[in-house]
């Protein structure tokens, strides 16, 4: 491999999705540091990248436009990167909405649950602290953490005993995820390259579906440089992506305060060549 060095983030999530940052925090970071180009890959949703592609104008910082989808295989949920999506398209932009919408149904009963327990936070206050994306369990905890229910500091810590399968505000997931191999047509139905996310974590909870996700011939890329891949994975993902000229990315996988490993942004060292292969991905602003 060539040597690292800090060239890009592919992989980091805003307040669009369960990230603590809004956009115009990130590209404030962003400006400050050397980088070749950042992508938002926020969970299931393509509607902060209006915003990313404007920011992206004002600081002269390349993008690549990006989602991370949620895809359910052998009642296993995983997760699937999509870059160089079109973020425009009418079927990403309603498969986003679908996607918020009942998010949001399952956050206003776990509101009024919250307010008939003695949290007294207004409905409105809630929806405000979503910034665009819904209250995914660590983001509502920072809610309570913002009005002085919790220290911020515990979020993280909290989230079984608020959110766990038997803690007072715990509702299933009853959302009909795609399969891999529907998560990989939709992207590529929109332009995308599709990429299996942090392939360690699937590893660590099912080796069979690792194995079995890794080989996909859908595949155009692995993430290989991920905190959560340990270096027994990097070392068998790169072996694959060299094998089948597989793409490979990596990047912090930042979610602002909600971060459980606390990988900052810019946290993972990516390799120039990285983001070489990656660059004519690139948004062009004027297209």
């Amino acid at each position: 491999m060539k040597s690292s060095i800090l060239s890009s983030d592919l992989h980091f999530h805003s307040v669009y999705s369960d990230g603590s940052s809004t956009l115009k925090e990130i590209f404030e970071q962003a400006a400050k540091r050397s980088v070749g180009a950042i992508a938002l890959t926020d969970h299931d949703t393509v509607l902060g990248i209006p915003e990313e592609v404007q920011l992206s104008t004002q600081y002269g910082i390349d993008i690549i436009t990006g989602i991370e989808l949620t895809a359910k295989e052998e009642g296993l949920k995983f997760h699937v990167l999509g870059y160089g999506i079109d973020h425009l398209s009418q079927e990403l932009i309603n498969y986003s909405k679908s996607v918020l919408g009942e998010e949001w149904q399952k956050n206003l009963k776990q509101i009024k649950l919250m307010q008939a327990n003695g949290i007294e936070i207004d409905e409105q206050s809630f929806i405000e602290a979503g910034q665009g994306g819904p209250l995914y369990r660590a983001k509502f905890l920072g809610v309570l953490a913002k009005y002085g229910y919790i220290k911020e500091e515990d979020v993280m810590n909290l989230i079984p005993t608020y959110f766990g399968s038997n803690a007072p505000y715990y509702m299933p997931d009853d959302y009909d995820y795609l399969s891999f191999e529907e998560v990989a047509k939709l992207i590529k139905r929109n332009g995308g390259q599709v990429v299996l996310a942090h392939p360690g974590k699937i590893k660590k909870k099912n080796e069979g579906l690792y194995h079995e996700l890794i080989g996909q011939t859908a595949l155009d890329g692995l993430e290989l440089y991920h905190p959560s891949n340990g270096l027994d994975v990097r070392q068998e993902l790169l072996g694959i992506c060299q094998s089948r000229d597989l793409l490979i990315t990596g990047g912090s996988d930042y979610h602002g305060l909600y971060n459980k490993k606390g990988t900052p942004l810019f946290g993972e060292t990516l390799p120039q060549f990285v983001y070489e292969e990656m660059k004519h991905l690139i948004y062009q602003k004027n297209r």
